[in-house]
This record gives C-alpha cells, sequence and structure tokens, in this order.
C-alpha cells in the first residue's frame, strides 16, 4: 500500500512540472518583446522586469526538477511494460533528459542577461536571450523521442492506455515544429509564433499531464490490464 502512494506521488510529479513550469514561463514571457524587437527594446525589457524574469526562471527550474523525477517513474513504468532490454524505455528517458538540458541552456542565458542588465550592452542582452531561444530549439529532438517512445510503448506494449499514449504521438508529431525557432524570428515558426511556440507547448503539456494523470491512477502500469 505505502509503495503505491508513493509510486502515485512519483507519478504526480509530471502534473506539477507542467505547472511550474508553464507558470514560470508566465511570468518571465509576459509582455516580452517580439523576437524581432531591436536590441534597445529587449535591454529595457529585462531592465524593468528584472525581479520578474528571475522569478519566473526559478519557479521553471523548480519544475524541471519535477519533470526529472516524472521520468524516471514513466521510465519505469516503461519497461515493466516492454520487458527484455527496455529499448523504449532507455529511449524516452535519455529524450527526456536532452530535452531538459536544452531547456536548462535558454533558462542560463535568460538568467546571464538578467543579472545585471543595467550594466551591459543591449546588444549583448538581446543576443543572450537569442542564444537561449535557439538553444532550446534543437531540444525538440529530445521531446520528440520522449514522445514517439512513449507513443510506442503504449500502442505495443500497454504500458499506457490508448488514448493517451495518442496524446503522446500527437506531441511527438508536432515537437519538430519547434525547429522553425532556429531559422526565423518572425512568423508562425517564430520563438513566439503560433507553429513554433504555441502548439508544441500546448501538446507537451497534454502528453505530460495524460501520462502523468494515468501514472497516478495505476501505479503499477496498464501492461498487466490492456491488452497486447
Amino acid at each position: 500500500m505505502d509503495n503505491d502512494r508513493f509510486a502515485r506521488y512519483a507519478g504526480a510529479t509530471g502534473i506539477i512540472a507542467v505547472v511550474l513550469i508553464l507558470v514560470g514561463f508566465s511570468i518571465f514571457g509576459s509582455n516580452l518583446p517580439s523576437t524581432d524587437a531591436s536590441a534597445q527594446d529587449w535591454g529595457s525589457f529585462f531592465t524593468d522586469h528584472q525581479n520578474r524574469i528571475q522569478l519566473g526562471i526559478t519557479i521553471v527550474g523548480v519544475g524541471l526538477f519535477f519533470f526529472i523525477w516524472f521520468l524516471g517513474s514513466l521510465r519505469s513504468t516503461i519497461a515493466a511494460a516492454e520487458g527484455g532490454t527496455g529499448r523504449l524505455a532507455s529511449i524516452a528517458f535519455g529524450g527526456g533528459l536532452i530535452g531538459v538540458v536544452s531547456l536548462l541552456l535558454a533558462l542560463t542565458a535568460a538568467a546571464a542577461a538578467a543579472f545585471r542588465p543595467d550594466q551591459v550592452d543591449p546588444n549583448l542582452t538581446r543576443a543572450l536571450n537569442d542564444f537561449g531561444t535557439l538553444g532550446a530549439a534543437p531540444g525538440a529532438a529530445g521531446f520528440t523521442a520522449l514522445f514517439a517512445a512513449t507513443a510506442i510503448a503504449g500502442y505495443r506494449y500497454g504500458a499506457l492506455p490508448a488514448p493517451i499514449a495518442g496524446f503522446s504521438a500527437l506531441a511527438a508529431i508536432t515537437q519538430p515544429l519547434a525547429y522553425g525557432i532556429a531559422v526565423t524570428d518572425h512568423g508562425a515558426f517564430a520563438s513566439d509564433g503560433f507553429l513554433g511556440f504555441v502548439i508544441p507547448v500546448i501538446t507537451f503539456s497534454l502528453a505530460i499531464l495524460t501520462a502523468s494523470g494515468a501514472l497516478v491512477r495505476q501505479p503499477g502500469g496498464y501492461a498487466g490490464s490492456t491488452a497486447r
């Protein structure tokens, strides 16, 4: 009974992670200048909202801790259902970690830009922000691997219910849209665009929330109660 309770707590870390990450980015990104705004606009933004930006970055960082914990729970669930060498479990866990590292690089760059923005050239502030944005874009490869492996494990081995595996499949299909962030600073594929940012964030959130909810409801996984 205690093991089930602790497993449920561990499964719930995905929900906590999504909430904290979204709240943190909302605090940081409120009234954010457009990606093609001038260096002066970016410098003023970081100077005027330094404390808020640092608070948002800190909250996202805490959220990533819970996300890593969730990855461990998901890996365990997939491995138990998959058996054998646990190839899909390894891909999902490794892909998630790669995505986390890319976001940590983005947070570090933003934190550096917000550290003393009133003492540096605005061009440097914008460059640091650009570095963070561009560094996060390739991380879509990691999240794509995470969701693709999770979807396959759900459909093939019953690690998660089929509808929830479907959310992971949708996330896997849409995460590569974020690659557009690395090649344009305006339009739908920019870091503030509908395709480059909004869609990947929505599908990421839905996939993690539903998978986390499934792990809370069935801590031991679904393989024993789902036909393969």
